[in-house]
């Protein structure tokens, strides 16, 4: 039995495929097994992982298109490892990751190990390290109740946490294989719902104390400025509101709903509702004022929304959480509407300068 399985969902990488696998297959762990899980790609991403098989420890799985949470869903069905571990396919990791990771989680019986991560910006040659701010490692009931807690929503006012990036990504983590399979962890399908991976990191920190987090970095995300000004979301909204359902669901089922609630309705506000009216005015949202209009007025008749506009949770947190605040509480369709398509304008035009 190998020590890692690790999961690679494939779909339309064929630029980075290469640089991902060879990063995995160097590891200084060497007793792992690698399921390359080819999504129905269109380009040469299948024949690329193919000429992987000539080592022993890969495995390509070649399935119907079915989106990231099936496809990590699959390969964590037929993986034998003690412990699992997801790498997306533009992204890399460092030659010593799964080996630190390993050896930490057997020391301390961990099911779960959460790690850091370095944020890459190959175009402009910029990278940055992201780090939780605890102090490393953490292995208390302390750091874990305020893990979940951010997961679930913001802080009412600024803090460092208030910084911290892509906290419930599946590939920030290692599950136990054993104790992820019991606990009947699966990802989402993100047609159906955004963020497919957000529910089941916070499921799995409720569902153990034996969180580990570590200090290294160890995970390189390949992050893309422009794809902010690229991509348009149709039906943003009602698939946040998805993920908020699941997550409040759980939660309510954990008897924990009441002691987070008015963290995960600012949730909604901030994260789901905002990012979903900037995603309005996205460029790449061709469509006339009146539908443009209409969809701004569908977002703020949403009754999620319209519940967590009446919490003052934020109304003493940053400038920035003040004003969305205000400007959703004001139910004003065409007031929004100025509003974000002025915010819109302005984000975008900075972010086509990075």
């Amino acid at each position: 039995m190998p020590k890692v399985s690790v999961i690679v969902p494939v779909y339309n990488v064929e630029k980075y495929l290469a640089q991902c696998v060879n990063s995995i297959l160097t590891q200084t762990l060497t007793d792992i097994e690698i399921f390359l899980v080819n999504d129905a790609s269109t380009d040469d991403s299948l024949s690329i992982a193919r000429g992987f098989e000539k080592d022993s420890r890969v495995k390509v799985l070649d399935k119907p298109h079915g989106g990231l949470g099936d496809t990590r869903n699959y390969g964590a069905a037929r993986a034998c490892g003690d412990y699992l571990v997801f790498v997306d396919s533009d992204d890399w990791i460092d030659p010593e990751m799964l080996q630190s990771l390993y050896d930490s989680a057997e020391q301390c019986s961990a099911d779960m190990v959460v790690f850091n991560f370095v944020r890459e910006n190959p175009t402009d040659g910029e990278q940055r390290i992201c780090k939780l701010p605890v102090s490393f490692p953490a292995f208390d009931q302390e750091t874990q109740e305020t893990l979940i807690a951010e997961l679930i929503g913001p802080d009412a006012g600024d803090s460092p946490w208030r910084q911290v990036e892509m906290l419930g990504c599946a590939w920030r983590r290692m599950f136990r294989r054993e104790w992820f399979v019991r606990n009947h962890l699966a990802y989402f399908n993100e047609q159906e719902i955004m963020l497919e991976d957000l529910p089941v990191s916070i499921m799995a920190h409720c569902l153990t104390d034996r969180v580990l987090v570590l200090g290294g970095a160890y995970y390189h995300y390949r992050y893309n400025p422009q794809s902010l000004s690229t991509k348009y979301r149709p039906r943003k909204m009602e698939m946040m509101a998805a993920c908020f359902q699941i997550v409040r669901e759980f939660l309510q089922k954990q008897k924990l709903y009441e002691q987070y609630s008015e963290r995960h309705l600012a949730w909604l506000l901030r994260s789901a509702a905002h990012s979903s009216l900037v995603n309005c005015f996205s460029p790449m949202n061709k469509v006339s004022f009146q539908k443009r209009y209409r969809e701004v007025r569908g977002i703020l008749k949403n009754p999620l929304l319209r519940q967590a506009a009446q919490s003052d949770y934020l109304a003493n947190g940053s400038r920035a959480d003040r004003v969305i605040l205000r400007v959703i509480r004001s139910k004003n369709t065409l007031f929004v509407y100025l509003f974000y398509r002025f915010y819109s304008n302005m984000l975008f035009k900075d972010t086509g300068k990075k």
